[in-house]
């Protein structure tokens, strides 16, 4: 694995602990939308969980320095029509129909260091 991967890994579990702290619960992490040919992945969500019936659908930014700004200028339309789709795909899955009327929301949780930022219902999705 690349060491960005890496980072990006202990990002991802750094925000995945804190708002474990805060009384959230995992659903899932990594959630990949995938061609049906294998051929590659549509999209992906970092993590997903819930609290007070309520899915959270976290895009985890990880940050070291300033050299790739603060992560909030990576979520672009693109990025969040591909999240959309792949929300659509895990709310379709057999074992997660049980999230179907559940609110759903798009968090950014930006990592930099030891610091833990959570933008919370950052963008809402109505199905």
């Amino acid at each position: 694995m690349s060491l960005s991967f890496d980072i990006g890994q202990q990002g991802e579990n750094q925000a995945l602990n804190y708002l474990l702290d805060l009384g959230y619960k995992l659903v899932t992490k990594n959630f990949e939308y995938r061609r049906k040919d294998s051929r590659g992945r549509l999209g992906e969500i970092d993590l997903i969980l819930v609290k007070d019936n309520k899915l959270h659908l976290v895009e985890v930014k990880t940050r070291n320095n300033g050299l790739l700004g603060d992560g909030l200028e990576s979520i672009t339309k693109g990025k969040l029509d591909l999240l959309f789709k792949t929300f659509q795909y895990f709310i379709s899955r057999q074992e997660y129909r049980v999230y179907q009327n559940y609110f759903a929301q798009f968090d950014i949780a930006v990592v930099n260091g030891l610091n833990v930022n959570v933008i919370f219902n950052a963008y809402s999705f109505d199905r």
